[in-house]
């Protein structure tokens, strides 16, 4: 079976609206949504996803999304209302970490999925450290910050 891709053709966004916890096990967060794909409720959880893994290993690597293992998703096209987001780390090793991430719109369950991250060493194929790790220290207080 051929995978799924999604590009939503835009450079440099967060799609958080707010960190309200994060923890060693688990990370919470908030987004408002407005009639918005199903795509983008995803790319929120997998955000949600990877700043905790840089908050876990105090951004000193970069960490991305190595795939989605499996992901229940609304039978709507779209997703409307005040998103709660929800990670749980299930599993890690140095380099890989496995989450249940779920959102839940106005406390009716929307996305729920199994997603899996990776690190790679700032200076790895472009990922420039000077760049990246102030700007994800910055974007992650920001957010916790409301």
């Amino acid at each position: 079976m051929d995978p799924i891709v999604i590009r939503s053709n835009l450079s440099g966004f967060v799609m958080l609206d707010e960190i309200v916890d994060a923890g060693p096990d688990s990370i919470e967060g908030f987004k408002q949504l407005d009639r918005a794909p199903v795509y983008l409720g995803v790319e929120t959880l997998a955000q949600l996803g990877a700043f905790h893994v840089r908050y876990l290993i105090d951004f000193q690597k970069h960490a991305f999304l190595l795939g989605i293992k499996s992901c229940l998703l609304p039978q709507k096209g779209e997703l409307s209302g005040n998103c709660r987001l929800v990670g749980r780390l299930e599993s890690r090793s140095s380099s890989a970490f496995s989450y249940r991430l779920t959102a839940t719109v106005e406390d009716e369950a929307a996305i729920d999925g199994e997603f899996m991250f990776a690190l790679a060493e700032y200076g790895e194929s472009g990922f420039n450290r000077d760049i990246l790790q102030s700007h994800y220290r910055k974007v992650f207080s920001c957010l916790k910050s409301g």
